[in-house]
């Protein structure tokens, strides 16, 4: 019967069937690795504090130590809290999304309530035809900023979209990995070890709180490069996790992050217009 190897090496990922062994009621020695001969998980002596700090350095050895050498099952809370927080930001209108769909669609209003964020003209560019159809669904309704109820309404349609948009980039890099398996070696990831590595590296949404909260520049500009830089360091948190789930090679893992990040975008694009039609 083979082994069971439930941990992994954080140094080099090779599967390992125990963190340390134990020589007594206070005494006990770290494992060390079959493949690379280093200590299989140094964090587990870390306070939690300098994991995080390397969890945010986008240390590949503290993401590893957190997916397979912990028990992280608070997973789906985090998944649904960032979410939440993503929400926010496109019910606020203001995120880089926002800012993408303003600009393309020419959306401006005078809510106070809102942050209509949009490029100047010099830096527009004209949409086509197709996607102009769908900017009716994300023009903002005029109507009593005193009414919560319509608030709310539309904070629940936009998580919706939110959620069909963070479901298609998870299925999106699910599927495209399983293709691409029978021509690259890589790991075998189950669905849920899929949810982990999503909500850890998506805790870089975070980042869009200082603006969300603090931001009172109107500059379109600086909100606009506070956004994009979350987001190249989204994707490299994300490309980062994911090389260490699949044990995939970066010219294959990028392409796969650059779709799925699509096919996020235009699911939360069309799905809250068919949402408000639907609701008409």
């Amino acid at each position: 019967m083979a082994e069971n190897k439930p941990y992994k090496c954080v140094n080099c990922g090779e599967a390992s069937a125990a963190l340390y062994k134990t020589y007594g009621p206070s005494v006990l020695k770290l494992t060390k690795c079959d493949k690379c001969n280093g200590i299989v998980d140094k964090y587990i002596e870390y306070d939690p504090v300098i994991v995080m700090i390397d969890l945010v350095l986008v240390s590949k050895e503290a993401q590893r130590h957190v997916l397979y050498n912990t028990e992280f099952k608070a997973y789906w809370k985090l998944f649904i809290i960032l979410i939440m927080i993503e929400t926010y930001g496109l019910w606020r209108s203001d995120s880089l999304f926002n800012i993408v769909v303003n600009t393309t669609c020419g959306i401006q209003t005078n809510n106070t309530t809102l942050n209509i964020t949009h490029l100047p003209p010099s830096l527009r560019w004209e949409a086509p035809q197709w996607w102009q159809r769908q900017c009716r669904g994300w023009q903002p309704e005029e109507r009593d900023e005193r009414d919560l109820f319509i608030w709310e309404k539309h904070f629940y349609i936009q998580f919706i979209s939110t959620f069909a948009g963070v479901t298609a980039f998870i299925v999106t890099v699910h599927f495209a990995m399983k293709m691409l398996k029978p021509f690259i070696s890589q790991n075998e990831v189950r669905f849920s070890s899929l949810l982990k590595a999503f909500s850890l590296a998506n805790v870089s949404i975070l980042l869009t709180l200082p603006m969300l909260v603090w931001g009172s520049d109107p500059v379109a500009e600086t909100r606009a490069f506070h956004y994009g830089l979350v987001f190249v360091y989204s994707f490299a948190v994300h490309l980062n996790t994911f090389i260490v789930l699949y044990g995939c090679p970066m010219m294959i893992t990028v392409p796969v992050l650059a779709a799925s990040n699509c096919m996020k975008f235009l699911t939360t694009y069309h799905t809250s217009p068919l949402i408000r039609d639907l609701l008409q």
